[in-house]
């Protein structure tokens, strides 16, 4: 028999931003950032924004990348006027497509472009 007193489990949400979905049409482009003259993965690539948040993002993209690479980034999407770059992000997952991006280091106004379009991106979600 079994026991209705059980409950479901409590899921412990690890990350400290919540993720937006971008608009279509939201690209990022990157380029390696070499340590030590190794390079895991390719040096420079494009993907598809599927989630974005202040601190790090998800991208479809058919280049191969690997876990601890830094790149340099630039942010382009229809609900921007110009580019937004990224000094430095480092892969932090990576599956066959899809990869995740923590930004590790960003210019001051580029942070400020960058928590703007989350807000506005955040409000139309709601």
């Amino acid at each position: 028999m079994a026991d209705s007193t059980l409950q479901p489990p409590r899921f412990i949400e690890l990350r400290k931003h919540r993720r937006v979905m971008p608009p279509p049409g939201s690209l990022l482009s990157f380029s390696a950032i070499f340590q030590s003259g190794r390079l895991d993965g390719d040096s420079e690539g494009d993907g598809t924004i599927l989630n974005l948040s202040p601190g790090g993002c998800m991208i479809l993209s058919d280049i191969a990348v690997m876990i601890g690479q830094p790149y340099q980034l630039i942010i382009q999407s229809p609900s921007v006027l110009s580019p937004i770059t990224i000094d430095s992000a480092t892969v932090r997952w990576a599956r066959t497509h899809e990869f995740g991006l923590k930004i590790v280091s960003i210019g001051p106004d580029q942070e400020e472009r960058l928590l703007e379009l989350f807000h506005r991106l955040r409000s139309i979600a709601s």
